[in-house]
């Protein structure tokens, strides 16, 4: 083979092996689970916890003595949650489609000889011909292409800031639902004891023909349902708990400690719709994120109807015949649209941005509805919540009113468990409507983009 040739097949290998990535392997088997799901070090989640650079979430010193508060379990599960951490590697995904976009197409080198055959002529040589070819139609949607992946690469960062926060309120929740559960715990266990008490005496007043059988049904009764709700409890608590475990990467038989905040003022009344509404379209990371990906998709249409015109590809070409005669040239190849002038993506190109045009009208009308509705919820709330507070004195004065009696041997045993019952089911139902209030708050709290809206106990 002549020297040519040989060059040329130097020259393709060197570009083709330059800058290529080389094959790691990553087995997915049972070592590698156990370190990916290992727990972290409480260190380090108190340092990641401490520095978070996030546009909902706040940095938070996280002490732990005496357990963690809702907000330092938000920002521990933000730093470790193994759903979240799946998440985020979308953006790598996304910085990749970035970088794949602003690549241009390589240039195609082309070489081909053809050995004479036969009779021997001196004369005679071998043919050759050496091109190099680029498509120049490239530059005109590359300047689109990139922006649209840029503008996607953004929208993937706030859904995954929208999504993290979502996962820290969520956490949130089901700490202070845990905190309210095991303080109706002790209130649940001490009415099905008194009404076991109360049914043991009924019993006996029964045997004794001071009462009925229907008394001693009704209040047989009364202990199956106070025992039913104490199993729902428990049953409450260990579920909420679980999924704690699962949101901080912690096994299920784990029990984190769990305290409220220091003392803070109680929940006031949260501005008015009008100011939550105000804005809300660019406090919303999600609704943010739909804009930028409508904006990408806006990108990624101009690219499609600029990608119409025919692909021009422009060559350098050196050549001889099978005599020893050279020619150099240039030449152009242009693609004839008579089947495809790339109607289908533009086509696909305008549906996909209608249709986020769409959803996002149709998530914002959603997130505002949401902020009327969690407004309106809290009002109803609070006035349940004003009127279990005022009935609550009373039922205590009936309680020492009836015990005053017993010692004076005015009042049977009965009454006064049953009083004391009855305080216990308004207790109950008032710590309901706080963690309902609670709740609410951190609903409002989400709907709007707004954190921290007033302060939670």
């Amino acid at each position: 083979m002549s020297p040519v040739p040989i060059r040329c097949a130097a020259i393709l290998a060197l570009a083709s092996g330059a800058g290529c990535s080389t094959y790691d392997a990553k087995p997915l088997d049972r070592a590698s689970v156990d370190r990916a799901l290992g727990a972290p070090a409480m260190e380090s989640v108190r340092v990641e916890a401490a520095r978070i650079r996030h546009p909902l979430v706040a940095p938070i010193v996280i002490d732990g003595r005496g357990g963690f508060t809702p907000d330092e379990i938000g920002a521990m599960v933000v730093v470790v949650s193994p759903k979240l951490r799946a998440l985020r590697d979308q953006r790598g995904v996304a910085e990749a489609q970035v970088v794949q976009a602003g690549i241009l197409p390589n240039p195609q080198l082309g070489y081909s000889v053809d050995e004479p055959r036969g009779t021997y002529n001196p004369a005679v040589v071998a043919a050759k011909t050496l091109g190099l070819t680029w498509e120049v139609t490239s530059l005109l949607s590359h300047r689109d292409q990139v922006a649209a992946a840029k503008a996607g690469a953004r929208a993937v960062d706030l859904t995954i800031a929208w999504q993290e926060w979502q996962a820290a309120q969520d956490a949130r929740l089901r700490a202070f639902r845990i905190l309210s559960l095991e303080r109706r715990l002790p209130l649940a266990r001490s009415i099905e004891d008194t009404i076991a008490d109360t049914q043991a005496l009924t019993r006996k007043a029964v045997a004794l023909g001071l009462r009925t059988i229907a008394d001693l049904t009704a209040t047989s009764e009364g202990w199956t349902q106070a025992q039913n709700a104490r199993f729902a409890i428990e049953q409450q608590v260990g579920s909420e708990r679980a999924a704690l475990n699962l949101d901080l990467g912690m096994p299920p038989a784990d029990r984190v400690p769990l305290r409220y905040a220091d003392p803070s003022p109680a929940p006031g009344e949260a501005p008015g719709a009008d100011a939550l509404l105000e804005g809300l379209e660019d406090r919303r990371l999600d609704l943010v994120a739909l804009r930028q990906g409508y904006e990408s998709q806006q990108d990624s249409l101009r690219a499609a109807v600029m990608a119409q015109f025919p692909k021009i590809g422009i060559g350098l070409n050196r050549m001889n015949d099978t005599t020893p005669i050279y020619t150099r040239g240039a030449g152009v190849t242009v693609d004839l649209p008579l089947f495809d002038r790339n109607q289908g993506q533009v086509a696909l190109a305008k549906a996909t941005r209608q249709q986020l045009f769409d959803e996002y009208m149709a998530r914002v009308a959603e997130a505002r509805s949401q902020v009327r509705q969690a407004l309106a919820d809290l009002a109803v709330a609070r006035a349940q919540l004003a009127a279990v507070d005022a009935s609550l004195p009373e039922l205590q004065r009936l309680v020492s009113a009836n015990e005053e009696a017993q010692r004076s041997r005015n009042a049977d045993e009965l009454a006064v468990r049953d009083a004391r019952a009855a305080l216990a089911t308004r207790q109950i139902e008032q710590n309901l409507l706080q963690q309902q209030l609670l709740e609410l708050g951190v609903a409002l709290e989400i709907a709007t983009g707004r954190p921290s809206l007033y302060p939670t106990p």
